[in-house]
């Protein structure tokens, strides 16, 4: 497979953007808008760990209302100030098991976060509000979804079905087996070249829009598709959940259709943005270990495209790893390796 060579600029600043749907790094603030219907009805979880509603056995499937509970529990993930009411579901599995838990199919603003052995407040053993991976945005864009979490042997789990802001209503629980996600880098491709993310991570390396001045890694034309190997992840940065994005140019000599897919070890987004609003043009989600493409016609010039994960999900440790392809990025006259086009990049 030919690949290109890829050149990055560095620098050391940082910035956030605040968009409703966008390619910023940190955690978005939230419109506190209660969707659900508050009427006492359908109470089927445990009020407290104390009185948790036991799970026997995987795959595991309920669904009830929350409105008629106590606001027992809160956690943040990455949205502050909750008072919904929430229930509680316990787990204690006999064998080592990879498990999601999905609430995407509920009709409120959910959340759910889970604490191994005990309420341990501030510290859940993992949490999550939104997750861009549970279908179509616009009507889903409030579901939560844990997905890999590992539960160990001897060792019981609370399952908190929790709301953003004051929310209540009806939720669906799934609590199923999964396979642990490994993405392999295909032979061949091109190394990103970024350090794994850590707490306290400046993101210099090719943080895109979120970085002053903006910063990318640059791609070379290739008549071949081009794979890319990367990672990503959600970290903590003086107290606020931020995730690595890695932004990715294309000097396009031709107006052209480019198709790009990626696979990942995390829910993935994915798009081609508008650097001058800080939006997407065109974006997808998909899971982890799902093979997704997205294609946009692009003019003459610069062109960005976008990887990180699809929410911030703490979930999503770093050094995750995934791979890029992009197809139909093509040169109208023969670039070799080392050019001066890649040489240049190296200064822009």
């Amino acid at each position: 497979m030919k690949v290109v060579y890829l050149a990055v600029v560095v620098i050391v600043a940082l910035s956030m953007v605040a968009l409703a749907v966008s390619p910023t790094n940190v955690a978005l603030v939230k419109q506190n808008v209660v969707s659900g219907v508050a009427h006492p009805t359908g109470r089927v979880g445990g009020e407290t760990i104390a009185t948790a509603t036991v799970i026997g056995a995987l795959p595991f499937s309920d669904a009830g209302n929350t409105c008629a509970f106590l606001d027992d529990y809160d956690e943040v993930c990455p949205y502050t100030g909750s008072t919904s009411p929430d229930c509680v579901y316990a787990f204690t599995p006999g064998a080592d098991v990879v498990v999601d838990i999905f609430l995407c199919m509920s009709s409120y603003d959910t959340k759910v976060f889970v604490y191994e052995d005990a309420h341990t407040p501030g510290a859940p053993y993992a949490c999550n509000d939104d997750n861009g991976a549970c279908g179509d945005y616009n009507t889903y864009m409030y579901q939560s979804w844990l997905t890999e979490i590992a539960f160990y042997a001897g060792h019981t789990y609370y399952i908190v079905v929790d709301g953003y802001g004051g929310d209540c209503g009806d939720y669906i629980l799934d609590v199923y087996e999964v396979e642990l996600c490994v993405v392999e880098c295909p032979a061949g491709a091109l190394l990103e070249g970024e350090v794994d993310c850590y707490d306290g991570y400046v993101d210099n390396f090719n943080g895109g829009i979120n970085s002053e001045p903006p910063v990318y890694s640059y791609v070379d034309c290739s008549n071949e598709t081009i794979v890319i190997c990367g990672t990503s992840g959600v970290y903590d940065f003086e107290g606020s959940d931020y995730r690595d994005t890695d932004w990715y140019m294309l000097n396009v000599e031709v107006p052209a259709t480019i198709t790009i897919g990626i696979e990942a070890e995390f829910g993935a987004l994915i798009g081609f943005v508008d650097i001058a609003n800080g939006v997407f043009y065109v974006s997808t989600t998909t899971p982890s270990c799902t093979y997704a493409t997205l294609s946009y016609s692009v003019p003459v010039g610069e062109t960005v495209i976008f990887v990180s994960t699809d929410s911030w999900d703490t979930g999503y440790v770093c050094g995750s790893d995934y791979y890029l392809t992009i197809d139909g990025y093509e040169c109208t006259s023969a670039v070799e390796e080392g050019s001066w086009g890649s040489i240049k990049a190296l200064y822009r």
